[in-house]
């Protein structure tokens, strides 16, 4: 009797909105009374957030305040200034899962707790709930990973804003700093459900990024219980990125990206990867189509660079289309371009080596759509000149090989070395018979390799 009074009391405050039910009610008499193994679920199956489910709630009640309720006897408050109330709770089957504790009544009261995400991440908070207003401490688990402050107004419509400030706060591998409104609107349709969604929108103002100062970050979205659509994201003028990504199964991805005159050296040191800037630079505009299911995303992309390096080789211009399932991508169609002359690039990035030196291991230079794939090439630079080398293994202990010379602008063409082609059949190690031809030099014999 005293589980069916609790949940239908419950039902009735929350306007029959939901199913309220209690596993177990223990205590009451020397301890206050603990309902266990509460579930609310929404009576509405279309809502955005179906079900929660709490462990624990430790109340201010002992079983003689529900006698007298029985006995027609007004029940005081769950919560009043000197009430304390302890909960544990879990969604989505134990994903995600935390405690709240609740000191004082809603209009002036202290909260502490944690969330735990998918029995990885912990997140810590603190604060106070006073006149209608909140603020809260954020903290992930550990020391030196930095915090978030959320306040705002306790929203009794339709429309909820949070200010955030961010301060050093360590996620994905970033330091991030800056202040932000986070504002949602939850619409709810009575008449057609199935539109139930919340519309909201993130702003940030003055983003440091690894402690650097960085484009301000703009965004806004519509979130159903089956999908989160992008409506618009912009990080200043330089990109710009919109799509769907539906997370009822089968999970898929539908995202594009833009991204217009950004330097690629100004985005590595921004985003912590220093070394990759001696090995690409340049300004790039582009269009990334990301698509498919979760986990077997594919990417299709078009994109040209203007007055750059790839692996330390310089040029004026370069277009390619690349495309291939995460986190690999096939250069399909390319074109580096010099007052010199121009090559082509082929083979296939590993995106996990993004900002090593090995990015472009796999990458091979060619000569043009019928001719040679090199399987190795690389270039050193001399007073004025830089030298680009290219090999290829023919058959056995066959190769070919050929040197490029590549002026800078400050010198005249005429002046650089001339161009070389060679043949090697190879004896041994360091040894090789070979045949070298130039414009005024050529070569046959032995040749033998030292290293000083």
């Amino acid at each position: 009797q005293l589980k069916s009074l609790a949940e239908a009391k419950v039902e009735d405050a929350l306007g029959g909105k939901v199913d309220f039910s209690i596993g177990s009610i223990d205590g009451g008499i020397i301890h206050p009374i603990v309902l266990s193994d509460i579930r609310i679920r929404q009576a509405d199956a279309s809502r955005l957030f179906q079900s929660l489910v709490i462990d624990s709630i430790r109340t201010n009640y002992y079983i003689k305040d529900v006698v007298s309720a029985l006995t027609g006897r007004e029940l005081k408050p769950l919560l009043d200034k000197d009430s304390s109330a302890y909960v544990n709770f879990s969604v989505k089957g134990g994903d995600i899962k935390g405690f709240v504790g609740l000191y004082g009544d809603l209009s002036d009261s202290k909260i502490d707790g944690y969330l735990i995400f998918y029995a990885d991440s912990r997140i810590d908070f603190s604060g106070r709930i006073k006149d209608g207003k909140f603020e809260i401490m954020i903290k992930p688990d550990g020391l030196g990973k930095g915090s978030v402050r959320a306040s705002g107004d306790i929203a009794t419509g339709s429309i909820h804003t949070v200010n955030l400030k961010f301060d050093h706060l360590k996620a994905f591998g970033f330091d991030i700093s800056c202040d932000a409104v986070l504002k949602n609107e939850f619409i709810d349709n009575k008449d057609r459900p199935s539109l139930n969604r919340v519309e909201g929108g993130l702003e940030t103002k003055n983003l440091i990024l690894n402690f650097k100062p960085f484009v301000d970050l703009k965004t806004s979205y519509v979130v159903t219980r089956d999908s989160i659509e992008l409506t618009d994201f912009s990080l200043g003028e330089l990109f710009r990125a919109y799509g769907k990504i539906v997370m009822k199964d089968p999970q898929e991805v539908d995202l594009t990206l833009l991204a217009n005159n950004v330097s690629l050296s100004w985005l590595m040191l921004a985003l912590g990867k220093k070394e990759a800037t001696s090995m690409l630079a340049g300004t790039i505009n582009g269009k990334f189509v990301i698509k498919g299911p979760v986990g077997k995303v594919n990417v299709s992309s078009s994109l040209n660079v203007k007055g750059g390096s790839i692996g330390g080789l310089n040029f004026d211009y370069m277009t390619a289309t690349l495309k291939g399932d995460l986190p690999f991508l096939k250069i399909e169609d390319s074109r580096i371009t010099r007052n010199s002359g121009y090559f082509a690039i082929a083979g296939e990035f590993d995106l996990t080596r993004a900002g090593k030196d090995n990015l472009f291991d796999d990458i091979k230079l060619v000569t043009d759509d019928t001719a040679i794939t090199w399987d190795e090439w690389k270039s050193s630079q001399g007073k004025d000149v830089r030298e680009l080398t290219m090999k290829k293994n023919i058959v056995g202990k066959f190769g070919f090989g050929y040197k490029k010379f590549v002026k800078e602008d400050n010198i005249d063409e005429s002046s650089r070395d001339s161009d070389e082609m060679h043949l090697d059949y190879n004896l041994q190690a360091n040894d090789s018979l070979k045949v070298m031809v130039a414009q005024d030099n050529d070569f046959f014999g032995f040749e033998h390799k030292d290293k000083f």
